[in-house]
């Protein structure tokens, strides 16, 4: 059975030193498995990844669905 998880990753390339975070929600088997695949993720700082990573919390599936909906919605409205 998967489990959904919220992830918040530190990113840059936005100048020297600078980052802002990141949040994305990931279906995965058990959180070692979702941090792989969010050090993957496009964005993400790479120099010191197990830095990069600020949350990795289970959420529920009615939580991965809405937070997934938002995001798409934030997207949209950004075009």
């Amino acid at each position: 059975m998967p489990m959904y998880y919220k992830v918040i990753m530190e990113c840059g390339h936005i100048g020297a030193g600078n980052n802002h975070e990141k949040v994305w929600f990931i279906k995965g088997g058990d959180p070692l498995s979702v941090l792989r695949t969010a050090t993957r993720l496009p964005g993400v700082k790479k120099k010191h990844t197990i830095d990069s990573v600020k949350l990795i919390k289970e959420i529920t599936r009615d939580d991965y669905r809405s937070g997934l909906a938002e995001k798409r919605l934030n997207a949209a409205a950004a075009l």
